[in-house]
């Protein structure tokens, strides 16, 4: 949630920044509940002056005169409540509108007519094959480690099962990535629910604008988890973080679930959009004046699990109409896929500055200071286990159908290679 001070003090440059974005607010309606809601503030406490001073009056006043007193107390009373009564109407209406509007680009965040994403950099080159590559769901059929037809049968379009070594190199990404990010990263592991509650999702930014995207479990005003930076902004919310404390460094691997109601791609085949899917995520609260270091920090981080497992890469910085809800600032990692021929989003880290923070009210505060300020957070696959997963079918296949194990996995697997004879 942006700054109520902030929008209406700037209120030109705040519909600037979000026509970057391709957005348009209700601008007016917000400015006129805030003026409504300061108007109904200062009227009471206005009243609460005068409720005051004739209390401290009624004292002194002759017996006569005290009936009089205490019917102007009991109007001003009555006015203070029905005044109240206003102002919860009137917050609750700006509320809903304020978390409508998404976070604010960064001044960074290029704008592009053509509204193509920034290249950064590459790493590593894309193998080159002696026979044509074949896409990761045709090498995992064929080796019985995907079966896709089952899970239809189990739940449906756009859910897979992983059987034999799929499952299990599965699990060998899933527990590399937790090693990778703790020993030589940093992060703090947390196993974290499932589920989560609605106010985390407003909090994080994924209602109200996703709702319609999620699983509920509306008896219990719970929600199937779409992304572990969901619980990861609960774990200090309605918390004042001293600032030596920070950064504070989580690494989580859940399952996410997605409807994907409506949703428009060409990326729907095998592992790489999928109603339920694996993924370790990475999450930091920072400092505001050191998250744009974190940022590169965190692709950095990202960036290393696909080094290691010598998988083919490009960085690219998305511009403003790209950015998701909660982002100031997103830099993307496309892995090669080179059954596809193309690159493929494996990995979205974005600095969502005090947006979510300001939501989740989590706040830091200075060494021997009274004055709290809100934290920032920022969040980043590391990585999407599924696609990562698809990327190395793709990359190591042989021309038989085999796929060799990156060195990195082979000790989690047990095995250098998966082969049409053993991958069930």
């Amino acid at each position: 949630m942006l700054s109520l001070d902030f929008i209406c003090q700037h209120p030109d440059l705040f519909r600037t920044l979000l026509l970057r974005r391709g957005v348009s607010v209700p601008l007016e309606d917000i400015l006129q509940l805030a003026t409504e809601r300061r108007e109904l503030v200062t009227q009471n406490d206005e009243a609460h002056r005068s409720l005051k001073e004739l209390k401290m009056a009624v004292r002194s006043v002759p017996v006569a005169e005290k009936d009089t007193c205490n019917r102007q107390m009991k109007a001003i009373r009555a006015d203070i409540q029905q005044r109240e009564k206003q102002l919860v109407t009137v917050e609750q209406h700006l509320r809903d509108l304020l978390m409508s509007v998404p976070n604010l680009p960064h001044a960074s965040v290029v704008e592009r007519a053509d509204e193509e994403d920034i290249e950064v950099r590459r790493w590593g080159e894309p193998a080159s094959f002696a026979f044509d590559p074949r896409p990761h769901w045709e090498l995992g059929s064929r080796l019985g480690i995907i079966d896709s037809d089952t899970a239809v049968k189990i739940a449906g379009s756009r859910f897979v099962m992983l059987k034999g070594m799929g499952a299990r190199l599965e699990r060998a990404l899933i527990s590399f990535m937790l090693d990778i990010h703790t020993r030589q990263h940093g992060y703090t592991e947390v196993l974290l629910p499932q589920l989560v509650k609605e106010e985390l999702m407003f909090a994080a930014g994924q209602f109200p604008k996703f709702a319609d995207q999620s699983y509920r479990c509306e008896a219990d005003e719970l929600v199937l988890n779409p992304t572990a930076e969901v619980p990861l902004v609960g774990l200090h919310s309605q918390s004042i973080l001293p600032v030596f404390a920070l950064p504070r460094r989580y690494v989580a691997w859940t399952t996410a679930y997605r409807r994907e109601a409506g949703s428009a791609s060409r990326h729907n085949r095998g592992l790489l959009r999928l109603h339920q899917f694996n993924k370790v995520e990475l999450f930091q609260y920072v400092d505001p004046q050191e998250s744009y270091r974190s940022l590169e920090e965190m692709v950095q981080h990202a960036e290393k699990i696909l080094q290691l497992l010598g998988l083919p890469y490009r960085v690219v910085e998305l511009t403003a109409r790209h950015l998701s809800f909660s982002a100031a600032k997103t830099v993307d990692i496309e892995v090669w896929m080179a059954g596809q021929g193309e690159y493929v989003e494996v990995s979205s880290v974005s600095n969502c500055e005090a947006f979510q923070a300001r939501r989740a009210n989590i706040k830091y505060r200075g060494t021997g200071k009274k004055h709290t300020g809100y934290v920032h957070t920022l969040n980043g696959s590391g990585l999407a286990v599924g696609r990562t997963m698809a990327a190395i079918l793709e990359a190591y296949q042989q021309k038989n159908g085999a796929i060799s194990i990156p060195d990195v996995l082979q000790s989690y697997m047990g095995t250098a290679i998966i082969s049409p004879e053993e991958g069930i």
